[in-house]
């Protein structure tokens, strides 16, 4: 279902997302922060370029339009916001993608509160409400199954630099419990050893600061297993991890959403029924460590999530019907 007819507040049609992307502003530096465009200001705020993405995206949404004045920003009430969300569900987008927008006009109004552009945020939670979610994103986990027929469909692959490389790309993201956007980054010289651990240090995460992620002997084994590879065939094995191999990508690093596109079509190979998306192996990271015994809290460590809640969301408690707690009760 397309979803690029949404009407924003001033009337015309939505811009399509490829284009957003395409004009997405250089981000200006600290000093300019004095500048009047306001959208500028904002994004200049932002630690994250994946977060800045997003919220221009979003904004660009709302008000139709790349040019975002101070005029255009103080005509707008809560009741635009509101018709902004009401059109959204009109149009069938998810509760989790509605939410996602409002946090971006939150965001976007309370700094310009902030910064005394205008008296009140219209988007204030208090004035617009999101969409409450489940508690338990229900179906984000792969089953131990769908996993290995994964793996199984990547070890069919011929081309040895593919297989091996997207050998790593699972397992890295299985075990790591890494965002795509993350998996993309990594270099060689961000795996490093800390006594008896491998260690991954992230430079690009969603929170901007680097953090670090403890990496098991087998990831370890499998990135080894490209590296080799890729001497094998000259590769240099300096830079980014994980690059094309294709004749038309060939040496060029892998983007997020190439990541995302390599796991869905072994997905589709190997005959599962779910549609994969790279993040669902975050889900699945989270899952298969608490079923084997780890505490929410380490998940929550592992993950790198600010709030617990956020990492039981995570969670699929997939014993909930085979081991209920009505299960226990006795009448009589």
């Amino acid at each position: 279902m397309t979803k690029l007819g949404v009407v924003g507040i001033f009337g015309s049609n939505l811009i399509p997302c490829d284009r957003i992307v395409e004009r997405l502003p250089a981000v200006p530096s600290y000093t300019a922060l004095e500048s009047s465009n306001p959208l500028e200001q904002f994004l200049a705020g932002q630690l994250s370029e994946s977060t800045r993405r997003a919220y221009y995206a979003d904004l660009c949404h709302f008000f139709d339009s790349a040019d975002i004045s101070l005029e255009k920003i103080r005509a707008v009430s809560f009741h635009h916001v509101v018709a902004f969300r009401n059109g959204l569900a009109e149009q069938g987008y998810k509760r989790t993608s509605i939410n996602r927008k409002l946090s971006s006009l939150k965001a976007f109004f309370k700094m310009m509160t902030a910064a005394g552009l205008i008296e009140k945020n219209p988007a204030d939670s208090a004035l617009v409400r999101g969409y409450r979610l489940e508690a338990n994103l229900t179906g984000k986990a792969i089953n131990k199954k769908a996993l290995k027929q994964i793996v199984e469909a990547i070890s069919e692959q011929k081309d040895e630099l593919v297989r091996a490389r997207d050998t790593a790309i699972v397992y890295v993201l299985t075990y790591g419990g890494l965002r795509r956007s993350e998996a993309a980054s990594i270099s060689w010289e961000d795996l490093i050893q800390e006594g008896a651990f491998h260690v991954l240090k992230l430079p690009v995460t969603k929170s901007g600061a680097p953090q670090d992620i403890k990496l098991q002997p087998i990831v370890i084994h499998h990135l080894e297993e490209y590296k080799n590879t890729l001497l094998l065939h000259r590769y240099p094995t300096g830079g980014k991890v994980f690059l094309g191999h294709s004749n038309r990508s060939r040496g060029k690093p892998l983007t997020a959403q190439s990541i995302n596109l390599i796991v869905k079509r072994y997905a589709l190979r190997a005959g599962v029924p779910e549609r994969i998306t790279a993040h669902m192996f975050r889900h699945t990271c989270c899952t298969l460590a608490i079923e084997g015994g780890a505490k929410p809290q380490q998940v929550q460590a592992h993950l790198r999530h600010k709030d617990l809640k956020t990492t039981m969301r995570y969670y699929e408690n997939r014993e909930r019907l085979t081991d209920n707690a009505s299960d226990y009760i006795r009448i009589g």
